[in-house]
């Protein structure tokens, strides 16, 4: 008997109209990137997604205004768990956020997490147990065909994860599908709002015990983005390569915490690298404005979609006016209360920033 062969899906970067940057014209025809999800072409290959989490790896510090932030944004996520809630689902949760801090606040609540990457799920599965939360369990599943019955969960929660997903309204109308009957679904999404027409960016990293490039191109309309990752193979010579250049991206303009395309750190610096290269994918997003993905959720089946200001913002700025004050000292003491409280008010806040949709 003769066995099909699999072969792997190559990328057309000409895709959408689009016309392909040098960069991609390099890519797509010297490596021939493997077209791939996210969770097997990003987030398999990180040993850590985000970097030291507020709760989850560090305490929380009042004197942070990013820490006021986040601790706001869980406090957002709990709140909206409705009456009588029970068991709540976070879409992909990266290393267990917000899913972790949102068991540690609300222990009468059951929270799974489900993602795609089974090491994502050994990450949160690890982080759980070192903290001790009975009440937070994670399972590797693909939130397109979520591996639950129907009517399952009282609250969905998602941090700028849904619209990672190669079919992120299939996400959305599995989200209506588990969820109780006046069940909701709070979600922050990245606000695809560039400024311009569209740009690019890249950055140098380590995971899987590889050196990795990324190219990232992001567009306005279609609003598209594009992650193009290369993987060295260990010589010396790559080693050598790839720390060289970390310091020119060291050094460059940076924005959504990348590094600004410039013509070195492109083709020139792929051409240097070329011998060296093992594995190549691209993964490529849909992305939304979050009047587009209000309206994605009343196409899916919710009954009421709404956007609402940004909870982390909230935290954020009233921790700035506190520490411009120089009273944080003796505010500190009211972290717990004063987030818990911010958090609470920013679902009722018409904004353009998070969304609440009610099944």
């Amino acid at each position: 008997m003769r066995l099909a062969v699999r072969l792997p899906v190559t990328f057309d970067p000409a895709t959408h109209g689009l016309m392909p940057t040098a960069v991609e014209r390099w890519l797509c025809e010297r490596v021939l990137p493997e077209c791939l999800d996210s969770a097997r072409g990003l987030y398999e290959l990180m040993p850590r997604q985000r970097g030291q989490l507020p709760f989850v790896d560090v305490p929380y510090d009042a004197f942070s205004e990013s820490h006021w932030a986040e601790a706001t944004r869980i406090a957002d996520y709990a709140a909206h768990a409705p009456d009588g809630a029970r068991c709540v689902l976070d879409i992909g949760p990266g290393d267990g956020w917000p899913a972790l801090p949102v068991a540690a606040m609300r222990q009468d609540l059951d929270v799974v997490g489900v993602d795609p990457s089974p090491v994502r799920v050994r990450v949160c599965t690890t982080n759980a147990e070192r903290l001790g939360l009975a009440n937070a369990r994670f399972v590797v599943g693909d939130g397109a065909r979520l591996p639950f019955g129907d009517a399952t969960f009282d609250l969905v929660t998602a941090a700028s994860s849904i619209e990672e997903a190669s079919e992120p309204e299939a996400v959305l109308a599995e989200c209506v599908r588990v969820l109780r009957p006046g069940g909701v679904l709070r979600a922050s999404a990245q606000d695809w709002r560039l400024g311009v027409p569209g740009f690019e960016t890249m950055m140098l990293w380590e995971g899987a015990g590889t050196r990795f490039y990324t190219y990232v191109r992001r567009v306005q309309e279609p609003a598209i983005e594009r992650r193009y990752t290369v993987g060295l193979d260990g010589s010396d010579e790559a080693v050598r390569l790839h720390t060289e250049a970390l310091i020119e991206v060291a050094a460059g303009r940076r924005v959504y915490g990348e590094t600004l395309l410039s013509e070195s750190l492109g083709a020139e610096l792929l051409e240097r690298f070329a011998p060296h290269i093992v594995q190549a994918n691209v993964v490529e997003m849909q992305r939304w404005s979050t009047p587009a993905f209000v309206e994605a959720l009343r196409r899916t089946g919710f009954r009421e979609a709404r956007a609402t200001v940004h909870a982390g913002e909230l935290g954020r700025r009233f921790a700035r006016g506190v520490l411009a004050r120089g009273t944080m000292t003796e505010f500190a003491p009211l972290f717990a209360e004063a987030t818990s409280a911010l958090g609470g008010l920013a679902g009722s806040q018409v904004g353009d920033a998070m969304v609440t949709a009610i099944r």
